[in-house]
């Protein structure tokens, strides 16, 4: 079988737009960014500070941001008589809403329902028993685009202020 130019042309067309498919179906959106953080910041989630901009990562006094905010969440649940994981908080229903948008800022409106995830058996039964209380979440959040890539704003949650 010989290799025509026309075959080439062709498959080098096809594998540049995969990748251009697979580059754009990767890239998160402002609101991607937003529920994708929510998730983490209630759960407790290390992994929340990807989603913070180089700037935000710092506070005032040049401390991680992260270790403070936890370390606070330590302490509050050490003088309740708790343990670290009675705050983490499950999302559910989340809806989100575009208030505004541009190529550099987006303000972002993220609704939906929080509930204690101490561990499943606990949310499980208090689902199922309804003894668990649902807070409702309604916040606006506004994402930068940092390099290509959208971060929450600093000043967004209480842990960034």
């Amino acid at each position: 079988m010989t290799v025509r130019p026309k075959h080439i042309l062709f498959l080098g067309a096809l594998i540049a737009g995969i990748c251009i498919h697979i580059s754009t179906a990767f890239a998160a959106s402002p609101e991607d960014t937003v529920v994708d953080f929510s998730k983490a910041y209630f759960m407790l989630d290390p992994d929340m500070e990807n989603y913070l901009p180089e700037e935000g990562k710092v506070n005032d006094e040049g401390k991680a941001i992260m270790a403070v905010y936890f370390e606070t969440i330590e302490d509050q649940a050490r003088n309740q008589g708790y343990e670290f994981s009675y705050f983490k908080m499950r999302l559910s229903k989340i809806k989100t809403e575009v208030l505004s948008s541009d190529d550099e800022m987006a303000k972002i409106r993220i609704t939906g329902i929080k509930k204690r995830s101490i561990n499943p058996l606990y949310r499980i039964v208090g689902d199922i028993f309804s003894i668990q209380d649902a807070h409702q979440l309604d916040q606006i959040i506004t994402v930068v685009n940092e390099n290509g890539a959208w971060k929450i704003a600093p000043d967004t949650f209480e842990l960034l202020q």
